[in-house]
């Protein structure tokens, strides 16, 4: 979904490895990879190869897929430590091989001095053997949601969530089984054997920190400097945290309004939040609504809500959209309301994003298959949450689903290492409980946690004090004595 951060760091913990085991040194390769050109990149220095990892790694002497990954060198090979690993959180909100590009541009120099920036698309993913469900195009943001209100919507959307199952597997029922957190760790050290490195840093966010959390259960002596921002817990993926976020979504719909409103000269939305949020529903219900030369769909203009609800740094953005569809207007911000990949990508299925979306969250563990219960959850949860319980609480392709296994992994052991783990007090789509839980998981972790409601907050969103100590722990690998509170970061506008 779009697409994935942390003290002046005090005396702590240091995570560099004896001599012996030197995260950088190298090993042999258990394959050779071909680098060549990354389809889509802004920069040449940035180079992709493909990898081949088991699609069940239980059995690692069977069927193979491919994994590609990218690769941007540090900037100093004098003070090169070794590799730095990310993927985007969804997983399916976007590929992960152009983070490097991002990462070069906002991570501090001495982090990009010190790691070869390794990028990836998760399995299934655009350039990593995608997957389709047969549809003609994506959904908005990639992911299948659909809101009912009524007795007879909740029916038309039971429908269609088992016949999406049915096609789902249909055109990829040879890899849905296969699509869960733990198989992309464990295609993490693929990708690690496969570039000579003993160890790998990573930066991960959303269920890809919690990817993070899975090698370091699974791969303790693997494990570098390890950044995870905002990740989810893994005993409540997927339905018990969609449910979950429901009342985060609609406190941070809450304040996103309560901002238009102390500035309606300005948008015209509402002088109260209470206002605007009546206003901004009714766009919703009277969708498809005409502005700009085009109909907006209900979907698209709930879209540019959560965005703005999502992410502090969007506020203004998604606004001015929100305002001038409702004037009829073009809106000012353009914005991709739909994934797409890169111009010069090949191959990639038309609604490969949601397909993958889809796919994880209905691998990862069993979701109830009695209709009822939704029906139930909808009543439950619809007068308390008018705005998002309708689609979170309702019927969801995963009741219908196939492959009925629990994949999750339990994190930690004695052995697993501490690590970083970054979160927000208002995050609207991961609550702070869970970040916590993840860090208490990996013992000896510690946690950097900002006033804000933010996500994705390292390298991208997140405040100074948050940032700078990312930086120092991937540069010096010191932990802070203690868990840190950082202020809520200086809006930009």
């Amino acid at each position: 979904m779009l697409g994935a951060a942390l003290a002046a760091v005090l005396l702590g913990a240091s995570l560099i490895a004896p001599a012996s085991a030197a995260p950088g040194a190298a090993q042999p390769p258990a394959q050779r990879l071909k680098w060549g050109a990354c389809a889509g990149s802004s920069t040449t220095e940035l180079r992709c190869a493909r990898v081949k990892v088991p699609l069940d790694h239980r059995n690692p002497r069977g069927r193979k897929i491919e994994v590609m990954v990218s690769r941007l060198p540090a900037t100093d090979p004098a003070k090169r430590r070794g590799v730095l690993l990310s993927a985007r959180g969804g997983p399916g909100q976007g590929g992960g091989i152009y983070l490097p590009e991002d990462y070069a541009v906002l991570m501090a120099p001495e982090v990009r001095a010190r790691y070869d920036l390794i990028g990836f698309d998760v399995r299934f993913l655009e350039q990593s053997t995608p997957i389709t469900c047969g549809y003609p195009s994506e959904e908005p943001e990639g992911f299948w949601n659909r809101g009912a209100q009524s007795r007879s919507e909740f029916e038309l959307h039971v429908v269609e969530a088992r016949q999406y199952a049915r096609d789902c597997q249909k055109h990829a029922g040879w890899a849905l089984p296969h699509a869960t957190l733990e198989n992309i760790a464990r295609d993490m050290d693929v990708i690690r054997t496969a570039l000579g490195e003993r160890r790998i840093s990573f930066l991960g966010a959303d269920a890809l920190g919690t990817v993070g959390a899975i090698y370091a259960t699974l791969f303790p002596r693997q494990t570098d400097r390890f950044v995870l921002d905002n990740p989810l817990d893994p005993t409540k993926l997927w339905q018990s945290s969609r449910l979950e976020r429901i009342a985060l979504m609609e406190d941070g719909l809450d304040e996103f309004s309560a901002w238009i409103a102390d500035r309606d000269d300005e948008f015209g939305l509402g002088d109260t939040a209470a206002q605007v949020e009546r206003n901004v529903a009714e766009m919703w219900e009277n969708a498809p609504w005409y502005a700009g030369g085009r109909w907006w769909t209900g979907d698209e203009l709930v879209y540019y809500t959560i965005l703005g609800v999502f992410f502090e740094a969007f506020e203004w953005r998604m606004a001015a959209n929100l305002s001038a569809i409702r004037r009829g207007d073009a809106p000012p911000v353009q914005w991709g309301l739909y994934p797409t990949v890169r111009p010069g990508v090949l191959g990639v299925p038309i609604d490969n994003h949601t397909a993958v979306s889809t796919a994880y969250m209905c691998a990862e563990s069993p979701w109830r298959s009695n209709v009822e219960s939704y029906w139930r959850d909808l009543q439950r949860y619809v007068p308390p949450f008018p705005n998002f319980g309708v689609a979170a609480a309702n019927i969801f392709p995963c009741a219908f689903w196939s492959s009925r296994k629990d994949n999750r992994v339990t994190l930690g052991s004695r052995h697993t290492p501490p690590v970083l783990v970054l979160g927000a007090t208002r995050n609207s789509i991961v609550p702070l409980s869970n970040v916590r839980a993840v860090a208490t998981a990996l013992r000896g972790s510690r946690l950097v946690v900002e006033d804000s409601r933010g996500h994705e907050l390292y390298p991208f969103f997140g405040g100074d004090c948050l940032k700078d100590r990312a930086n120092r722990y991937l540069t010096s690998g010191d932990l802070p004595r203690a868990d840190v509170r950082c202020p809520a970061p200086a809006q930009t506008g």
